[in-house]
């Protein structure tokens, strides 16, 4: 389960908080180029089953991540869980999405049936397939660092730039803590005191989120 913090920031707050917790020792920062789409099909099925899939090039690497439930919907107090999957791809994957490489995932046969491609006893015939298409687009540089919180540690990064879907646009100005190791609650203790010292603002939309709401969804 991905379990993280999101924070609305400013960028010389962003920054500021990585300067402060790398000690100014920029070789501790790692700045990563992203682009990410969402894709879903026509008619949304992915959407009305409470699934995402997000292929994301991470500098010259690409990832598959595909979450589910409803954990996004619940945040409250910037805390975002919920259950995630990241596969490996290639850069092939972003014009050919599949669901093949999901097999492996409890949540392949949901995956399955929202895009189509299976026998229908009911109507004795092959469903068809259901293409998935790009409908969220985001582009934005990462800067993240390792972190230690209590007896366990997190990645913290601030992310600066865009999301377009339709014909909007929307900035991406945040910074996030996502657990690595360790409770939640030392998470959230380690947020708060981030929080009240750099005066951020709890986030609880994610960004797909808020790339949905540019589609009137």
């Amino acid at each position: 389960m991905e379990i993280e913090l999101k924070y609305a920031a400013s960028p010389e707050q962003g920054k500021a908080i990585l300067k402060d917790l790398s000690e100014g020792d920029s070789e501790k920062i790692r700045e990563i180029p992203m682009v990410a789409l969402y894709y879903d099909t026509k008619d949304r099925s992915l959407r009305d089953k409470r699934l995402t899939y997000r292929i994301r090039q991470e500098g010259d690497s690409y990832v598959l991540t595909i979450k589910y439930g409803r954990g996004s919907d619940k945040a409250t107090s910037g805390l975002h869980k919920r259950e995630e999957y990241n596969v490996p791809v290639s850069a092939d994957f972003l014009d050919k999405p599949g669901i093949d490489v999901l097999e492996d995932t409890p949540v392949y046969k949901e995956y399955d049936k929202a895009v189509g491609g299976q026998y229908s006893d009911d109507l004795g015939v092959m469903l068809p397939v259901k293409p998935l298409i790009p409908e969220i687009k985001m582009f934005f540089t990462r800067w993240e660092m390792d972190i230690p919180i209590g007896n366990g540690s997190a990645v913290l990064s601030y992310d600066e730039g865009y999301i377009e879907a339709g014909m909007g646009r929307t900035p991406i100005s945040e910074v996030e803590i996502e657990l690595s190791e360790g409770s939640e609650e030392e998470l959230t203790a380690f947020g708060q005191k981030i929080l009240q010292k750099y005066g951020l603002e709890p986030l609880n939309k994610s960004k797909y989120a808020r790339g949905l709401k540019l589609l009137d969804i």
